[in-house]
């Protein structure tokens, strides 16, 4: 069984406590940095939640008035002539009081008429007549064509208007508050709180108990998977615990949410209809019931059925919106009564639909999941750290000095966790905070180009300072690009949260670029220098994977900060956060800045030459000349590229939300990606370690991959999309560590040094990643996105059976025969 060794001779009374004080502190800290992760995530879903409920209560009472706005514009009148509007506008703000603002503009955003209790917010009528180009006047006048946008700590609704002949006559507008969200979140929120913090005490009291009976050997030892297993239980235990009580949140918060807006689509419809009875209107004689009773439908989803009945059960009219049996949930009721009759006339009754109801809770439960995936993936990566901090404690077993060869790279995987953290917050709004800071597009392009030019500038220096990195990795050691580049990269966050212009928020993200590329080759130079051949593979599958996992939990947080704090708010944390790795390498790698010695048994390296000395020069054209080398970037590493940033990048977001799917699920099924190579990629990687020859395993990824895109030209929808994502993971899994492995073994490679060539291979990569999402575009453009696919499929495919015949592997001895043979690397 492995061991830990904690001290050279019998643990004293005092050591043992020391031993047992250290494990707490490590194991608690992972438990609370888990644990506030899940509590922010948690009261953000909250917000989503009432966000959504404040969203289709606008709907409603929305579309009731622009309803009657239209029918009185219908004749002609131009909207500016219309009488009456600020009773309208009185009205919207009695149906809906948490409303800041209700005002009808014309087409172009200027104000016809206001009701608003305070300023209105700057920007607005840009941002309507924004809006309305997007839309049409159509759907407004079926009860739907509702848009919405931010302005400042305010979410503005517009909805269009149509005139005579549904022409766009103008639009209704209402504005919301953030307070109001706050206010209808507080008791959830705090009902969430209270949830996260007896959880997390439970699980303190189980961690300090466990501390005080961990098993300590005679001899000073303690099994490893003990130090691991027990925080590992214990946020499972606790996570699991509070994602429960959320999700009964979420049921209840939704629940309630849906009753009230079919309530108040009850109300108002019975109030136009008790006007009516009252001025002496028969409801039998009305004729057009389906009109009301449809917008209703449309606008409450949860609506399972509305009926308009005597109250001895004669139906005067129905719809039934879900074709499902009647549900047991008691009905929502208005009741008509006429001449001041205690008895009611005629009864409006509602109800909700199970099936609607179910769905909503399935996706709060999504939510919910969503929430402790994230997480409990940062728990896992702060596991991983736990793990090496109690590995010190087992320093005394090994010579001072000495360096865990295949044990040590595991240290790459935190450090490039907390750099990817800080890097990923913002990446979900890049391109939104630039539409937020130009209003009309640079340099004579269109506006879509203009937003993504801070992405397309953060990628093409990210290229360029991935081979000066490795010039860098090879003369001075890993640690100065991985240390320079986390410091830069924390400038550029700082700098767009300054930037007050588009030009000077895209310098920031090129500067952000610059330092990520530097960072990320320093950090994989360190894998390549600080492991041994044996289990270089499996060093850089667990480096992707701490990547992944930084990604994903660095987005989604990223994200749902933004609901609460703002963006610019999000680059702060991103440039503190930034600081992080820099902080971690100094205080547990710094034993390893630099090269590593030379061992013993190897013969000491040549020295690394001047970048434009003339060996070098010979070095690179050799390399450049090697068809191995070639073969392996234009056929496997670009190919790769290609497929990965065009269909989770392009295809995902573009073709799905065409489909309707949801912003959220598109996210979940972009996280399978991630989440094969964070868990799947290690054990594969093993896998590929023990085989000498890497190139069946590249070959072996490539088709994987390109299958899943070809395959569908047969079927293009959500199932296959998720199994094309699913085994474009599995290709990521298998051949991207087979690639830098069989990269590395290559004569060329090493002459020329290791850092450089895999500065060379990166640029190839980010290469692909600018061209797939053009090269995609172009094949949806010309032949659709079924052929578009399944093309992209085929390039991935003719490209791997070329490699497969063009490139050779390169053996070299099995590990028992090339030990410490990584020390040039």
């Amino acid at each position: 069984m492995q061991t830990a060794t904690l001290t050279a001779e019998a643990p004293t009374k005092r050591l043992r406590w020391t031993i047992r004080l250290r494990f707490a502190l490590a194991a608690l800290t992972v438990l609370v940095l888990a644990q506030l992760l899940s509590g922010v995530l948690t009261v953000s879903a909250i917000q989503k939640t009432a966000f959504d409920g404040t969203v289709t209560a606008v709907r409603i009472v929305g579309h009731d008035w622009s309803f009657r706005i239209q029918n009185a514009l219908r004749f002609g009148k131009p909207i500016t002539q219309m009488f009456g509007l600020p009773e309208i506008l009185a009205g919207i703000r009695d149906d809906l009081p948490f409303v800041s603002g209700a005002l009808v503009t014309l087409p172009d955003g200027s104000v016809v008429e206001s009701n608003a209790a305070a300023r209105l917010p700057a920007g607005l009528g840009a941002l309507v007549a924004e809006k309305l180009s997007a839309t049409t006047p159509a759907p407004a006048a079926q009860g739907r064509g509702l848009a919405q946008g931010r302005l400042g700590t305010d979410t503005v609704f517009v909805l269009p208007v149509s005139g005579a002949g549904g022409s766009l006559a103008g639009a209704l507008v209402m504005i919301v508050p953030d307070a109001v969200i706050a206010e209808a979140t507080a008791d959830p929120v705090a009902d969430a709180v209270v949830s996260l913090i007896v959880t997390t005490l439970a699980g303190v009291a189980a961690l300090i108990v466990a501390a005080m009976v961990l098993p300590l050997g005679t001899d000073g030892t303690v099994d490893r998977w003990k130090l691991l297993l027990v925080p590992a239980l214990v946020l499972v235990l606790v996570q699991g615990s509070a994602s429960w009580r959320n999700i009964t949140t979420f049921r209840d918060a939704y629940v309630q949410a849906a009753t009230e807006n079919v309530q108040r689509s009850v109300d108002r419809f019975g109030t136009d209809l008790q006007r009516l009875v009252d001025r002496g209107v028969r409801l039998d004689r009305l004729s057009d019931y389906a009109s009301p009773f449809g917008r209703m439908a449309a606008d409450i989803p949860e609506l399972a059925s509305v009926r308009l009945e005597r109250p001895s059960g004669e139906v005067i009219a129905a719809l039934d919106a879900k074709n499902e049996a009647p549900s047991s949930r008691a009905s929502i009721r208005y009741d008509i009564h006429a001449d001041g009759s205690a008895e009611p006339l005629a009864r409006l009754d509602a109800r909700l639909s199970e099936t609607a109801i179910a769905d909503g809770v399935w996706h709060r439960a999504l939510d919910a999941g969503t929430v402790l995936l994230t997480s409990a993936l940062f728990g896992f990566e702060l596991l991983v750290l736990f793990g090496i901090l109690m590995r010190r404690l087992a320093a005394r077993s090994e010579e001072a000095g000495a360096v865990d060869r295949d044990g040590h790279h595991l240290l790459a995987r935190p450090a490039a966790f907390l750099l990817v953290f800080g890097w990923a917050l913002p990446l979900s709004f890049v391109p939104l905070q630039m539409g937020s800071l130009t209003t009309e597009p640079l340099f004579g392009l269109s506006r879509a180009i203009t937003l993504a030019l801070p992405i397309s500038a953060e990628m093409g220096c990210a290229l360029i300072t991935a081979l000066i990195a490795g010039v860098l990795t090879d003369r001075r050691g890993w640690h100065v690009p991985f240390v320079v580049g986390g410091i830069v990269c924390a400038a550029g966050a700082l700098a767009a949260t300054l930037a007050t212009g588009p030009l000077s928020y895209i310098a920031a993200r090129a500067v952000v670029g610059l330092g990520y590329g530097l960072a990320w080759m320093g950090i994989q130079g360190y894998i390549f220098s600080w492991s041994s051949p044996r289990t270089r593979t499996q060093a850089v599958a667990n480096l992707v994977a701490g990547i992944f996992a930084g990604q994903i939990c660095g987005n989604v947080t990223g994200a749902m900060l933004a609901d609460q704090i703002g963006f610019s708010s999000v680059f702060v944390v991103a440039a503190v956060l930034g600081l992080a790795p820099i902080l971690f390498a100094f205080g547990f790698m710094r034993p390893y800045f630099g090269r590593p010695a030379v061992a013993p048994a190897q013969p000491a390296a040549a020295p690394v030459p001047l970048p434009l000395a003339p060996e070098t020069g010979s070095a690179l054209g050799g390399l450049l000349k090697d068809r191995n080398f070639l073969a392996l970037l234009l056929l496997s590493v670009v190919p790769f590229s290609v497929a990965q940033v065009g269909l989770l990048y392009y295809t995902l977001p573009v073709y799905l939300s065409q489909q309707g799917i949801e912003q959220g699920n598109i996210g979940r099924i972009m996280m399978i990606y991630g989440l094969s190579v964070i868990y799947i990629a290690p054990i594969l990687g093993r896998w590929v370690d023990r085989h000498v020859r890497k190139k069946p395993f590249i070959v072996m990824g490539g088709l994987l991959g390109g299958l899943g895109l070809a395959f569908t030209y047969l079927d293009v929808g959500l199932a296959a999309l998720v199994a094309s994502v699913f085994l474009l993971g599995l290709a990521s899994s298998l051949g991207g560590p087979a690639q830098s492995s069989f990269a590395l073994h290559l004569p060329s490679v090493q002459r020329l040094g290791t850092g450089r060539a895999m500065g060379i291979q990166r640029a190839a990569d980010k290469l692909g990643q600018m061209i797939g999402p053009i090269a995609v575009g172009a094949l949806f453009t010309l032949m659709g996105t079924r052929d578009g696919l399944a093309i992209t499929g085929v390039y991935y495919l003719g490209s791997t059976l070329l490699f497969f015949l063009i490139a050779r592997d390169h053996l070299v001895p099995p590990a028992s025969t090339r030990k410490g043979a990584a020390g040039h690397g």
